[in-house]
């Protein structure tokens, strides 16, 4: 593998030993790859920092590299905490449990990560640029990248984005380069997208069936902010049950003019195929909000439904938020047509603790 003289300084600790550790595994990385060289990158986003997915361990990781001097030189930012960061559901954890994550998340800051990400939605801080390389861990950031905006990013593992960051490389491999980004087959679906039920159902199915890229042909009914929201929600399932890093929307990715569909084989979706993914009812709390939603998006979703809650028997709805919009709540409870949201700024369902989470919002 290619290193410039710069990155093999690094790699010999000329720069100091928090660069020389994050160049020496990212190095190894890429080589087990089988990357031609590293390639520079703009925006890392790291995964895996709640206390709940990594452990002591990955504690004594992060302040290993703090102590040893490695700061981040690029923009980076990182998925959520769990909820115990935040002071209003604190006192439901153990007082460890609240102490290492706030650890976490100072070693993180201290090491340059931005303090107002803690999202897994990093392009809502810094869209990316057609084209730019990045180096993502988060699966429906990565997915989003790669087929709304055109960027270029793998599906990094936590500990390499983080590695990425501090170098401001990353592996030359994979969805880096031209010939890994075409789609694997078509997928031909009959009914319009017109809810975050529906996108969600529909890429949980994608996913299962795709053998790799999918180029999606289908109909979102809505506009405005939740159209996208409707196009994330998608993407983020199809990340969920598959390793697809990639897509592409036909009439909503740019890299989509370049693909011949006649060539491509065809699968067809119909309702049926989603029903098991669909509950056929729903009463009291709904939630919605992952990947994260912004206030402005939540509130216009909220709007576009606001006839159909009550008939559905939803008294009460739950929206995860980026941690850097507590700042524009007044309060984290409001009604809406008789419905109570409850907003949870920088909460991640999937690495917090769901039960606890429900005590605190009774």
């Amino acid at each position: 593998m290619f290193l410039s003289r710069w990155e093999e300084k690094a790699l010999e600790g000329e720069f100091g030993e928090g660069l020389r550790l994050a160049m020496n595994v990212l190095v190894k990385v890429c080589r087990a790859l089988k990357a031609e060289k590293l390639i520079g990158i703009p925006h890392a986003h790291v995964s895996g920092v709640s206390y709940f997915n990594i452990g002591d361990e990955g504690v004594e990781l992060l302040k290993d590299l703090a102590e040893k001097g490695a700061r981040t030189s690029v923009y980076t930012t990182a998925n959520p905490l769990s909820i115990a960061v935040s002071d209003a559901f604190s006192e439901l954890y153990p007082a460890d449990v609240v102490d290492k994550q706030r650890m976490i998340r100072d070693l993180l800051t201290a090491m340059g990560v931005d303090s107002k990400s803690f999202t897994c939605a990093p392009y809502k801080l810094r869209k990316p640029s057609y084209g730019e390389h990045l180096a993502w861990a988060e699966s429906s950031a990565v997915i989003y990248a790669n087929t709304v905006v055109g960027a270029r990013t793998n599906r990094e593992g936590g500990v390499v984005a983080l590695m990425a960051g501090i170098t401001g490389r990353t592996c030359y491999c994979g969805m880096h380069l031209d010939e890994n980004r075409y789609p694997t087959e078509a997928i031909e679906v009959d009914f319009p997208v017109n809810s975050i039920a529906v996108a969600s159902a529909l890429g949980l199915y994608i996913g299962k069936v795709t053998h790799g890229i999918p180029y999606i042909r289908t109909r979102i009914s809505v506009g405005g902010r939740a159209r996208d929201v409707l196009i994330r929600s998608m993407l983020a399932s199809i990340a969920t049950t598959s390793s697809s890093a990639m897509a592409f929307i036909e009439g909503g990715s740019p890299e989509a003019r370049k693909v011949n569909v006649a060539e491509l084989e065809k699968i067809c979706v119909d309702m049926a195929d989603i029903k098991d993914f669909l509950e056929t009812s729903c009463s009291g709390t709904l939630y919605i909000g992952c990947p994260h939603i912004d206030l402005d998006e939540a509130r216009e979703i909220l709007f576009l439904v606001r006839e159909s809650l009550k008939g559905l028997g939803v008294d009460r709805v739950l929206v995860s938020t980026p941690m850097y919009e507590v700042g524009r709540l007044g309060s984290t409870r409001e009604l809406v047509n008789g419905v109570e949201v409850v907003y949870l700024p920088g909460l991640c369902p999937v690495v917090s603790d769901l039960k606890l989470l429900a005590k605190a919002i009774v």
